[in-house]
């Protein structure tokens, strides 16, 4: 048979017994003392008594009064702790300024879909997305102007968005949107709907409006990696820049 050890008192019973330890031990050397002069071993029992009632009832302020608020403090910190973790995590996640996915977020979640879509054998497409002549409404109205027309942006796009769909800013003016389980036809589709959105888009009261253009790959699995779509998305892209603006692009690897 196994011999169970009993737990060691921890907390609040713990502070009792070694207060209580301490002031015994006092009352102890105390009552010692006090046995030269001929102190009845009735009293030495009275004395023991007080001497543990004492300690309860230190221990009970010393509770209350130290080591509770004491507790409160760690558990403060670390919940303060958890927070700021949280927030940093969100820092890394999300664009500041526009609320979507950062360049880091988007890109692990197009290497998850991609692993998923050779694993599996679904359909995966991207969509890469510029505003057209940003830098000159940069130029004309500010770069505060700018700031607020990439939010609006972004905010137009986020809400054409399905929930399993992932939008985030690639860089500056320009945007990637993956969508899983979505062939090149119903993509292309996609992107001509956020485009017709955002060109009807007014920016301010003056109504400001800003065109952007898009191309649009689809993953295939002979072709591999995650960067090789984003570079056919980004190639369709270009050309939807050279023809014009304000168009969709379909990558010609297609």
């Amino acid at each position: 048979m196994t011999k169970t050890s009993t737990p060691p008192l921890t907390g609040f019973g713990s502070t009792i017994v070694k207060i209580a330890l301490v002031i015994l031990a006092v009352e102890l050397f105390i009552m010692l003392g006090f046995d030269w002069f001929g102190v009845l071993p009735f009293d030495w029992t009275l004395a023991l008594l007080d001497a543990g009632l004492l300690a309860v009832v230190v221990a009970i302020i010393a509770y209350f009064g130290f080591i509770r608020p004491k507790d409160r403090q760690i558990l403060a910190a670390i919940a303060a702790l958890a927070e700021a973790r949280l927030d940093a995590e969100n820092l890394a996640r999300f664009d500041s300024l526009t609320g979507v996915l950062s360049r880091r977020a988007l890109l692990d979640a197009l290497d998850t879909e991609v692993e998923r879509a050779e694993r599996y054998g679904r359909a995966l497409t991207c969509i890469m997305l510029d505003l057209d002549h940003f830098k000159e409404l940069n130029d004309t109205y500010g770069h505060q102007f700018g700031d607020k027309a990439l939010h609006r942006i972004a905010r137009v796009m986020s809400e054409h968005c399905r929930t399993n769909d992932h939008l985030g800013r690639y860089g500056g003016e320009e945007f990637l949107i993956i969508l899983p389980e979505t062939h090149i036809d119903d993509a292309t589709k996609f992107a001509e709907r956020i485009r017709s959105a955002v060109a009807e888009t007014t920016l301010d009261r003056s109504k400001e409006r800003i065109t952007l253009s898009a191309g649009v790959a689809e993953w295939r699995d002979v072709e591999g990696s995650a960067s090789r779509l984003i570079s056919q998305a980004d190639l369709a892209l270009l050309e939807a820049k050279a023809d014009g603006r304000n168009r969709v692009k379909v990558s010609k690897s297609v």
